[in-house]
């Protein structure tokens, strides 16, 4: 310390140095509005044009299902096989390496393709980033002028994607184009031609035309053929063995593609221009640069189509940070305040500049811990100012008592420090070893509360060296240069605190020494009283935000169109808006839904399904009274239509409150199971259950006539192409002209939709040579196409019988077996309890083979306390054993451990009192009270411990002399912490609001009964001691 103490103006500069390097780093953190919180996920996806969801499920599904079972890392997998498309979603276990585990999946699926069917196309596996929106523009007007922005909109998102920070651009509401080749039947007659046949030229002519390279001895040559380009090449493009030009039997044209998203704003209709931003990047940096770009686009627009910025992270960071900046500062002054209440001004200067350096030097460790600048790390600033300036004021208070016991600069320093570095060690390590255990929470909440106990550890362990370094130096220096004589009461508040000293040892103390048993037993038993009034305390576990957005989630019945679809949530979008004046702002996307904007995505979209975002007056309502007061009515108006209205929460996503899996082998018996259940849930308080298998959809099946077909040598796969090619078509390629990318499509004229299908308008050729080989007995011959003359033609209505019937809209699997799950939403207290029940009786009449399996919100809460109770035991167990090896005892910690106790029952009271909600944050304000408030008791029992083992006091004087020298940094660093929060509780801000509260109160009251019952446990505990020695001896 000597050493330290002859160099201080150098260190002093060395600290200003490394406050530089922090400004720096506080600077240079990126900034968003919350943490982020990687989703962990994968997508496996496979296209298998025209396929069934049965017969996907067996070609596709199961087979990639059954190579990616043998993969360790994976916690999940859930699966839909659709009509034409199988999707995979894989949840990777918490602290696996991501890109390792891909590549491995990748391997495995590739694997599992070599059994596809061959018009299965390659398996896409894609790790799903998490890419917040940045920036939303809606561009609404005139319906033709916008069909023209597809061009310009993508020039627009080459520009935008080569922005520095973006992660990508997506459009909605523009259907795009491909090239469509739709066939002439009567012109394929006419030359003799069939679908297949063009089908292969076309497959043929994507193939790279490569003639090589020749020398004439002198010159090496490349060798070419001059061919049209894009549209025009098809066109050209020579069919059959006749070689007749496509364009001759066929038409080849730019088509609008089927319409996937529908976006109105405002009644108009729109386009909605999202742009996405990297992991890692500073929001309001990257929103400049974009904004510049789009703004520039802006102005070339047409008169018709008008531009707003619809939705921008960046103005919602700009908000909420001058709001918690002003909280930051407020708390800074309050500091400033309470400490010059108790230490003069120069002592309040060093131990002001301790906090800051503090805060500045914890903050250089941040970026590399992977934490950005967001709500919860400024919280977490916000709370360290508080608690960093207990160590600084008790170091600072000692120092001044050493000096006015007469000891000089130097002497006075170094025995300030060595006779409260200790406590303010151990009572350091208690609060860090309280703040690491919830570095190790998993999943989404452990990765949204990280930025809190990463920036508290930091800062607290910056706060212990320099409490213990700069603090004297500073003092050194100022009383070296002149002794200077120093206030028995310092600070405007110096005398009320000398008088609470002496009230506190010489009145309090006393009478609580005489009483131990009745203060110690008494206190302990009020705060056990109070733990119960958090049966009586509200619970919320994350809160919604206090935003204007409210989203409404709409699903039809499956097989409904999407202009259906569209034109039914535009009319209940009109009654909302017409009848509550308290709508500011609409807009629709029908479809896939929004493109991830506050927070809202919906599973499952297709042309069924729709979002609304409304906008509502704050000043009027809440996002809440909106909820309840429209999500009954719109139910009760719209029974057949799924109607859910949420808005932002602040937090991870959460799902329903409770979810039943039904699992087995046969569709049909699942999907009777899942109608039990829901109709049961539904008479037991559930007011909606929605399920993953949706209800069956009106279908056609064609039956094959199997003698038809082999009598005429026809086989059913020809048939099943023609129908392809007459319905959906035949996807085949892509296609540039220029540098546009097209999707060529191949069909057959024939069908007009809204028309019914029939199948005696169309044919295919007979095997002319088949009927005289069934006889004798031989193979089928070539297709007539290879045979002399015309072949003869049979009808599909002599070859299939149309039947009307139903069919599943999807195959849905969990961890590889067929599986429904079913969501049940409910507003009953015991709503868990009662749908349990209904599973519980379900699975008594479970046929043998199949099973019921809960989960959703509410298990995933339970989990979550499960979690934090373990590291909350732990926690304790870590705080006892620094202060075990402090004390040299295994007894002394347990009275410190009570102060914990005593912090917690504050909370609980304080949460009751204000009716604040039990919150995800609220938990973690009593888990922060256990490191937070033992300081006071170690530093209490620390002096009484020095001042006992002197031999100069006996047990009673020990307390009453610690009581006298300890009250004032005790109070005046509680009142700090209590002070810096306050800010946070009165901001009405419903994420913080549990959090302020439950330091502030358990600090209050563990502080107020720590004074008075740690003596008094202090005094039973050494007695107790002292007789058992006695008894040993």
């Amino acid at each position: 310390m000597q050493y330290i103490l002859e160099r201080s103006k150098l260190f002093i500069f060395l600290i200003l140095i490394l406050m530089l390097v922090g400004v720096y780093t506080f600077l240079t953190l990126p900034q968003r509005e919350i943490p982020e919180t990687p989703p962990g996920l994968v997508l496996v996806s496979t296209i298998l044009p025209g396929a069934e969801p049965e017969e996907v499920e067996t070609s596709i599904t199961n087979p990639i299902e059954r190579e990616l079972q043998s993969i360790d890392g994976i916690a999940s997998m859930d699966s839909i096989s659709a009509n034409s498309a199988s999707i995979i979603t894989l949840e990777i276990e918490d602290g696996v390496e991501p890109d390792g585990l891909i590549n491995t999946i990748q391997q495995q699926a590739q694997r599992a393709a070599g059994s596809f069917p061959e018009q299965a196309q390659e398996t896409s596996v894609e790790k799903l980033d998490l890419t917040f929106p940045l920036v939303s523009y809606m561009f609404y007007g005139d319906e033709a002028e916008l069909a023209e922005l597809e061009r310009p909109l993508a020039d627009l998102s080459d520009e935008v994607e080569a922005v520095s920070g973006v992660a990508g651009t997506q459009v909605k509401g523009l259907n795009g184009e491909q090239v469509v080749i739709e066939l002439d039947g009567d012109a394929l007659a006419e030359n003799q031609l069939q679908p297949f046949e063009v089908l292969e030229s076309l497959q043929q002519a994507n193939q790279p035309l490569s003639l090589g390279t020749h020398s004439d001895g002198e010159q090496q040559f490349l060798l070419t053929v001059q061919q049209s380009e894009g549209i025009e090449k098809l066109r050209e493009l020579q069919v059959g063995q006749a070689a007749v030009p496509l364009a001759d039997v066929a038409s080849v044209e730019l088509a609008e593609m089927p319409a996937e998203d529908i976006v109105t704003f405002e009644g108009e209709p729109a386009v909605s221009y999202t742009v996405f931003l990297q992991t890692g990047q500073d929001v309001p940096s990257v929103d400049d640069r974009v904004s510049e770009v789009i703004e520039g686009f802006n102005e070339d627009l047409p008169a018709g189509i008008s531009a707003e910025r619809y939705e921008s992270q960046a103005e919602n960071v700009n908000e909420i940070f001058s709001s918690l900046y002003i909280s930051l500062l407020i708390a800074v002054l309050a500091v400033l305040v309470v400490t010059t209440a108790g230490l003069t001004l120069y002592g309040a200067f060093a131990v002001a500049l301790t906090v800051l350096a503090s805060v500045l030097i914890g903050l250089i460790p941040i970026p590399a811990l992977g934490v950005d600048l967001n709500q919860i790390s400024v919280i977490g600033l916000i709370i360290a100012i508080g608690i960093l300036v207990d160590d600084s004021i008790v170091v600072n208070d000692n120092i001044q008592r050493r000096y006015k016991l007469g000891d000089h600069a130097m002497a006075g320093a170094i025995n300030g420090v060595r006779e409260v570095y200790p406590s303010i060690v151990s009572s350091s390590l208690a609060i860090v070893v309280t703040f690491s255990p919830l570095l190790l929470l998993s999943g989404g909440n452990g990765a949204f509360i990280k930025a809190l106990p990463s920036i508290l550890i930091t800062t607290i362990l910056a706060s212990t060296v320099l409490s213990i370094t700069l603090v004297p130096m500073m003092q050194y220096l100022r009383t070296k240069r002149k002794k200077r004589k120093i206030s028995d009461t310092p600070g405007f508040l110096g005398k009320p605190l000398e008088k609470l000293a002496q009230v506190y040892s010489g009145k309090v103390l006393k009478g609580v020494l005489k009483r131990p048993w009745l203060t110690g037993i008494g206190g302990l038993a009020i705060a056990t009283a109070l733990l119960s009034l958090a049966l009586f305390t509200p619970f919320e576990f994350f809160p919604e935000a206090d935003r204007e957005e409210v989203t409404m989630n709409v699903r039809l019945a499956e097989g409904t169109t999407i202009e259906e679809t569209d034109a039914f949530i535009r009319e209940v979008t009109e009654e909302v808006a017409q009848e509550d004046g308290d709508v500011n702002e609409t807009a629709v996307f029908t479809g896939e839904g929004l493109p991830n904007l506050f927070a809202s995505s919906m599973d499952n979209t297709g042309a069924n399904t729709g979002q609304v975002a409304f906008r509502i007056d704050r000043e009027a309502t809440s996002a809440s009274a909106f909820i309840d007061k429209w999500e009954p009515e719109l139910r009760e108006r719209y029974p057949d239509a799924e109607i859910f209205l949420d808005t932002i929460v602040q937090g991870p996503p959460v799902g329903a409150p409770v979810t039943v899996t039904a699992t087995g082998e046969d569709i049909d018996e699942l999907a009777a199971l899942r109608d039990t259940l829901e109709e049961e849930m539904l008479a037991n308080g559930a007011t909606v259950v929605t399920d993953n298998l949706g209800a069956s959809v009106p279908a056609i099946e064609y039956v094959p006539e199997r003698e038809t077909l082999e009598d005429n040598g026809i086989a059913l796969s020809t048939v099943t192409n023609q129908l392809q090619l007459l319905t959906q078509g035949v996807p085949l390629y892509t296609l540039y002209e220029g540098q546009t990318p097209y999707e060529v499509v191949l069909k057959q004229a024939g069908i007009t939709e809204g028309e019914p299908i029939d199948l005696a308008e169309f044919s295919l050729p007979a095997s002319t040579a088949s009927g005289e080989q069934a006889e004798t007995g031989g193979e089928a011959g070539p297709p007539a196409a290879a045979q002399p003359g015309p072949p003869e033609l049979v009808g599909l209505d002599e070859l299939l019988t149309a039947e009307e019937t139903t069919a599943l809209a999807q195959v849905p699997h969990k961890s590889g077996d067929r599986a429904i799950t079913l969501r049940a939403f409910g507003e009953a207290d015991d709503f868990e309890a009662q749908m349990l029940e209904v599973v519980d009786n379900a699975r008594a009449d479970l046929p043998s083979g199949y099973e019921l399996s809960t989960g959703g919100e509410n298990s995933d809460q339970e989990a979550f306390f499960a979690e934090i109770g373990i590291l909350f035991l732990v926690v304790l167990l870590l705080v006892y054993l620094v202060i075990a090896f402090q004390f040299k005892s295994f007894g002394l910690p347990f009275l410190v451990l009570i102060a914990v106790y005593l912090g917690i029952s504050g909370a609980i009271l304080g949460l009751f009192l204000t009716q604040t909600p039990l919150s995800f944050l609220g938990v973690m304000g009593i888990v922060s009270l256990t490191g937070i408030v033992v300081r006071n008791a170690v530093v209490l029992i620390d002096f009484v411990e020095e001042r006992r083992l002197t031999g100069d006091f006996n047990i009673e004087e020990a307390i009453i002399e610690s009581g006298y020298a300890r009250i004032k940094p005790i109070v005046l660093t509680s009142l700090t912490s209590i002070v810096a929060l306050l800010p946070v509780a009165f901001s009405g801000d419903p994420l913080f609001e549990p959090l302020a509260v439950t330091i502030i109160a358990g600090l209050a009251f563990s502080g107020i009964f720590t004074l008075v019952m740690i003596p008094a446990l202090y005094l039973l505990f050494h007695r107790i001691v002292r007789k058992e020695k006695k008894q040993t001896a």
